[in-house]
């Protein structure tokens, strides 16, 4: 009897949880289902159809679409200049912000909390704010960059930073960087602030240096927020880069700083070829969880137990 009863009472706990849990996770799926999977769905419909986006009028054409993107040389450029910017911005964002959260926690070389609020003020600034700031760094005549590099001798690109075929799709990723590399060195510094401090005093025992802790110690257990901002940079670079070309450079001189983003937005709102521009999407989606999938892939490592 007295089985049955804490039987009872456990299921009626169980399900008092599992309630309070599903008021606070339905309204989050109900949002991403919304927002997300729906968006992402009707996408992949319209892409298979030929549609100007203002009409009701609807000519479906199957793969027509996917057939004309694989045989259009500014889709690869655009998706070239995407791998360009998305590998630079990794590379640059992780190495700079783990650093930055080094000198903050282990080498202690700043003032701790000030810099720390310097160094975030650039994520709480709008992408218009952060492109007419660098857009003013960038100008030929009167920018802060040219005056800097005439200074130790070396000569500008005579079009401008921004407007120089070899230069312009470059000079929009200092910016990306610039703004989302204090947000990923709070994650590092939370990383390795949460680690037992007698795992360094032990190292310190051993005689190990500085560099020793940093690559036996912190790096392997910093591991899983290493693979999270990896892949997240990339995410926001093949989501969010052209944004900052289309106010930097607009996809020019000539479509070398052309991304997949701005050719969507040119072929959807300038075109009217929304079911070319879906399927320029869907390219855009593909390739950003082929991405995820490598990055995570190569991070992927044993599980370190503290």
């Amino acid at each position: 009897m007295k089985k049955k009863v804490l039987t009872l009472t456990q299921s009626r706990n169980f399900r008092k949880r599992n309630g309070f849990l599903l008021m606070f996770t339905l309204p989050t799926l109900a949002l991403f289902t919304l927002f997300v999977l729906i968006p992402i769905f009707q996408g992949i419909y319209y892409s298979l159809f030929q549609w100007s986006g203002i009409s009701s009028n609807m000519t479906f054409l199957g793969l027509d679409n996917y057939k004309r993107l694989f045989g259009d040389s500014v889709v690869w450029t655009a998706l070239l200049n995407d791998l360009k910017i998305a590998a630079i911005r990794l590379a640059f964002t992780l190495i700079i912000s783990l650093t930055l959260a080094l000198l903050l926690t282990r080498f202690k070389i700043f003032v701790n909390q000030f810099f720390r609020k310097v160094l975030f003020f650039p994520v709480m600034l709008s992408v218009v704010v952060i492109c007419t700031i660098w857009t003013m760094l960038y100008n030929p005549n009167f920018g802060a960059l040219n005056s800097l590099l005439s200074v130790i001798g070396i000569q500008p690109p005579p079009a401008g930073w921004l407007g120089d075929f070899g230069t312009a799709l470059y000079a929009t990723i200092p910016p990306a960087i610039w703004c989302t590399t204090g947000f990923y060195m709070l994650i590092f510094i939370s990383a390795i602030e949460s680690i037992p401090s007698s795992l360094f005093e032990s190292a310190r025992l051993d005689g190990a240096s500085i560099w020793t802790e940093i690559r036996y110690v912190i790096l392997p257990l910093i591991r899983p927020q290493l693979n999270f901002c990896a892949i997240y940079v990339v995410i926001s670079s093949m989501n969010s880069s052209y944004l900052f070309v289309r106010l930097l450079t607009n996809g020019g001189p000539n479509s070398s700083s052309e991304v997949l983003g701005t050719y969507m937005t040119l072929n959807g709102f300038s075109y009217h070829q929304f079911g070319y521009a879906s399927a320029i999407a869907v390219l855009i989606l593909v390739s950003t969880i082929i991405l995820s999938l490598i990055l995570n892939k190569i991070f992927r490592s044993e599980t370190y137990e503290l």
